[in-house]
C-alpha cells in the first residue's frame, strides 16, 4: 500500500509517495519518492506509483506471516506510523480529550457486548460528567466505573503479562457486579450462554494457563503485534479462566499488548457483535488466519482515524 506522507522541515511541508516494506519479521523499511512542496495531483501520484513499487521489489522477502496477510501487515505498519506522527504533532489537551472519548467508547462497547444496558450517552454522563442517570441499574453503573479504572490501570502498569496481572484486571472489571470470585482463577466449571464452545474443566485450568504463558513467552517477540494481541484474546476466551468478565478481560489485555508495542488501542463495536462472535468461533475451531482477518476488518476503519489526515490511503 502506498500513501502520501507529509514531512515538515523549517515550517514547510514536503510531499512524498511512501511505501512500507517488511525486511524481516518485525523490521520495516520506508521506500519514498519525493513529490515536491505542493500537494500532488492524482495523476502525479499515479505516475509515480509504479516506480515506487519497482523500487521496493529488491527488499521484498519470500517469507510470510502465519495467519496475517502481507498486505494487512503493511496496512498495520502504515497505521502504526500514522499514530506515532499523530502523537508527536497533537497538542496535549487534544490528546487528553480524545483519550477520554476513547475510554468512554471502549467501556460502553465492551460492556454492551456482554449485556450492559447503558447507552453510550449514559456511559459518558457517568464517566465524564460524574452523573448517575435515572433508572440505571447499580450493576451497569459499576461496570462503567470499572471499565475506566481498568484502562487507567493498564496504562500505568509497567510489568509484563502474567497471572497476577490477569487477576487484577478481572478483579477490577467485576468489582461490585455480583460476581462471587472476581479476580480469581476459577475452581469450578462454567458454561457460555449462546455459544457452542464448552470451556475446559476447572481441573484443567492450571495446565491450560501454564501452556498459555509458555506460548506467550515463546512468541511475544516473534509474532506481529496485532497477531499476538488477537491470539492472546482468542486463547483467553477459549480457556475462560474466570467466573465472569472473561470477554472484557480478554479485550482489555488485547489492547494492553498493542499499547506495549506502540500500536493504537481500539474497541470492538457493539453493532458488530455478531461478526465478532463469529470470528471467535472460527478461532475456537483453529482457523486463526480467518479469525485474525475478521478482527482486523472489525476495527480497521477505527484505527485509521489516528492521524490519517497526514497520510492519504492509496490502496
Amino acid at each position: 500500500m502506498t500513501y502520501i506522507e507529509i514531512i515538515k522541515r523549517n515550517n514547510k511541508e514536503y510531499y512524498y509517495l511512501t511505501k512500507n516494506v517488511r525486511l524481516s519479521l518485525n523490521k520495516w523499511k520506508k521506500i519514498r519518492v519525493f513529490l515536491g512542496d505542493k500537494k500532488p495531483s492524482k495523476e502525479e501520484v499515479k505516475k509515480h506509483a509504479k516506480g515506487i513499487e519497482d523500487k521496493s521489489k529488491p527488499f521484498l522477502k519470500l517469507s510470510k506471516y502465519a495467519y496475517l496477510a502481507e498486505h494487512d501487515a503493511e496496512t498495520l505498519q502504515d497505521l502504526k506510523e500514522s499514530y506515532s506522527t499523530w502523537l508527536k504533532h497533537t497538542p496535549k489537551s487534544v490528546k487528553e480529550k480524545l483519550n477520554d472519548d476513547f475510554v468512554i467508547r471502549f467501556t460502553y462497547h465492551s460492556n454492551a457486548i456482554e449485556g450492559n444496558r447503558l447507552t453510550l450517552r449514559q456511559t459518558a454522563l457517568i464517566l465524564k460528567d460524574k452523573v448517575i442517570p435515572t433508572g440505571v441499574r447499580a450493576e451497569d453503573y459499576n461496570e462503567a466505573i470499572n471499565g475506566k479504572e481498568c484502562l487507567d490501570y493498564i496504562k500505568s502498569y509497567k510489568g509484563d503479562l502474567n497471572t497476577k496481572f490477569l487477576e487484577k484486571i478481572n478483579g477490577i472489571l467485576t468489582k461490585n457486579t455480583g460476581v462471587a470470585y472476581g479476580g480469581r482463577i476459577r475452581f469450578f466449571d462454567v458454561k457460555i450462554q449462546g455459544s457452542t464452545h464448552v470451556p475446559p474443566s476447572y481441573a484443567e485450568i492450571k495446565r491450560h494457563m501454564l501452556n498459555f504463558f509458555k506460548w506467550y513467552s515463546a512468541n511475544k517477540n516473534k509474532f506481529h503485534p496485532f497477531k499476538l494481541a488477537a491470539m492472546i484474546h482468542a486463547k483467553l476466551t477459549w480457556i475462560h479462566p474466570f467466573e465472569d468478565g472473561n470477554g472484557r478481560t480478554a479485550r482489555a489485555v488485547m489492547n494492553f499488548i498493542l499499547m506495549k508495542k506502540d500500536f493504537p488501542m481500539f474497541f470492538i463495536p457493539f453493532e458488530k457483535r455478531e461478526e465478532y462472535y463469529q470470528s471467535l468461533d472460527t478461532a475456537d475451531k483453529g482457523d486463526y488466519k480467518k479469525y485474525i482477518s475478521g478482527i482486523l476488518q472489525l476495527i480497521i476503519d477505527q484505527i485509521r482515524s489516528y492521524g490519517h489526515n497526514k497520510k492519504e490511503d492509496k490502496r
